[in-house]
């Protein structure tokens, strides 16, 4: 069975890379472990991302799935909108899987700290 996130542990920052963060209390322990490779997040082999307005789902190997819960009021959507465009340009999204609501902005903070899960995963195009 995958795991479930509330919208409540979710968190979708932009930049040069769109990120998620998910807050959850479980471990993930099929994720890799987050790091950087010359500043740059590392990447998460065999893991891909299905990204969408309603839900997200993280696919990893074998039985791995994460399901995203995604937006529900309409105005969401146009926020919401602007990450997926994101998300299509740069090819895919840094998933950061921490275990509180503290920032999460400081990747070399959290790749130190060697609780946190993740890394780049590649998106799953979307129809247009």
């Amino acid at each position: 069975m995958p795991l479930y996130i509330p919208r409540e542990n979710t968190s979708y920052l932009r930049g040069a890379v769109p990120t998620l963060v998910l807050v959850s209390a479980d471990s993930i322990e099929r994720l890799p472990t987050f790091w950087l490779d010359a500043g740059r997040p590392s990447p998460c082999e065999n893991w891909q991302i299905f990204v969408g307005l309603t839900a997200s789902v993280i696919d990893g190997p074998g039985d791995s799935r994460i399901f995203i819960e995604g937006i529900v009021r309409p105005e969401e959507a146009e926020k919401r909108f602007a990450w997926l465009e994101a998300v299509d340009h740069a090819g895919g999204v840094i998933v950061l899987v921490v275990d509180s609501h503290d920032a999460a902005d400081d990747w070399a903070a959290l790749a130190d700290g060697r609780k946190t899960r993740g890394g780049f995963m590649p998106a799953v195009p979307r129809d247009s």
